[in-house]
């Protein structure tokens, strides 16, 4: 085939708040009906606290109605279609679409302060939501289950059987415990046991990190902390020893800068390692029968979402590119649409056709049940051609 082959990583999806209500139990609607209005006005403030207006509002009016392909599955196939793309991983949105889940079971997904009742309840509605918006597409669409996973093991276990067979193909946890158990704790394994027999990959996105104080530098200081709160639980899978347990369960970390996963990666293993200045900390190693790198490379994969440049593929190429999973980000202004070829070319152009069909379709393929037959059709009419990434202007 002349084409590639593209599955995207990253992707959101969600209804408008109030559509919610008619995923939602009846028992909760009284709740949802007096809460909607809060959380669209600080939705809407969040938004102007963290966005750039005059670049938010130029984006959006360059975007136009293809925008409204996070619920409009006609859409958004049509945007899938001019972007190249045969299939995306869907996540749920957030604060720049104003079409996240009720009761805090949006991307985030901060449990602490919650209500673990309505979390559960919004996260249910979004839930069904979604296996019916992948019922439509069940080929090119790739749903995620939202799991508030730290608030009760039993009932999570229960969402993630329904969202098996409801044709989703993995769930989204917490990236932030603070005030609940770490990932490590041995309560967890019936969550990771289902996991592992049902082929339901856990996703952790970046987003999530603690209240920012109204000071000087928030932004910037986020910017650098939210790759640590998204993979905190990398070391406790590997130290905890989740993953000799479980050894094929399968972890993705989106888009959380590619960069860190190497220095993580060495720190890991220094830190395994058998050291004079570890020593007095005692035998915390002797179980694991690997270095954590190489549980990483084994169990682990990073969704590099809308590629900024050639350093980041560097550093993708570092890492090794059957760890990688590339991704748009469809709708965020951050990622690569509505100039999705463009960027492509920017970060991937004249990089091995080995190294593209890896990041492109051959790591998502190792952790997805994905229909190739019908995705390659898919590709061989809307995928980017290979001469075309592979031009020499591409490569300077």
């Amino acid at each position: 085939m002349d084409r590639y082959l593209v599955i995207s990583g990253d992707g959101h999806a969600g209804l408008p708040p109030e559509k919610y209500r008619d995923y939602l139990e009846s028992k909760y609607h009284a709740e949802f009906d007096e809460r909607l209005p809060k959380e669209i006005a600080f939705r809407e403030m969040m938004e102007e606290k963290l966005l750039v207006k005059d670049f938010n509002d130029k984006w959006r009016a360059a975007c136009g109605d293809d925008i409204f392909g996070v619920w409009d599955g006609v859409l958004r196939d049509k945007v899938l279609d001019g972007d190249g793309i045969a299939a995306e991983v869907l996540f749920p949105d957030g604060i720049t679409e104003r079409n996240a889940p009720p009761f805090g079971a949006d991307i985030g997904l901060r449990c602490q302060g919650a209500d673990p009742e309505l979390l559960w309840a919004g996260a249910r509605a979004h839930n069904r939501w979604m296996a019916d918006f992948c019922r439509d597409n069940p080929v090119r669409r790739i749903g995620l289950a939202v799991i508030p996973v730290v608030f009760d093991v039993e009932t999570a276990v229960k969402e993630i059987a329904w969202a098996k067979k409801a044709g989703l193909s993995g769930v989204v946890f917490p990236c932030m415990t603070d005030g609940f158990d770490p990932y490590n704790h041995p309560k967890y394994d019936p969550v990771w046991k289902i996991c592992e027999d049902q082929n339901m990959a856990i996703h952790f996105h970046s987003g999530a990190s603690p209240p920012m104080a109204p000071v000087p530098g928030a932004i910037g200081c986020f910017l650098m902390e939210f790759p640590f709160w998204m993979t905190r639980s990398m070391w406790q899978f590997i130290f905890g020893e989740v993953l000799e347990r479980f050894p094929k369960l399968k972890i993705i970390y989106t888009e959380g800068s590619e960069f860190w996963f190497n220095w993580m990666n060495t720190m890991m293993d220094i830190r395994a390692s058998v050291k004079h200045t570890s020593g007095k900390l005692g035998d915390f190693r002797a179980k694991l029968t690997m270095k954590p790198s190489e549980y990483f490379a084994r169990n682990m994969w990073v969704v590099a979402s809308a590629l900024a440049d050639r350093d980041t593929a560097v550093a993708c190429k570092e890492l090794g590119m059957n760890r990688v999973i590339w991704g748009s980000d469809y709708p965020h202004p951050e990622g690569c649409w509505p100039k999705t070829a463009e960027k492509m070319l920017i970060s991937l152009g004249g990089l091995p056709e080995s190294d593209l069909e890896q990041i492109f379709w051959k790591s998502a393929a190792e952790v997805y049940d994905l229909d190739l037959p019908a995705l390659n059709k898919i590709a061989g009419k809307i995928g980017p051609k290979k001469n075309w990434l592979a031009t020499a202007q591409a490569a300077e």
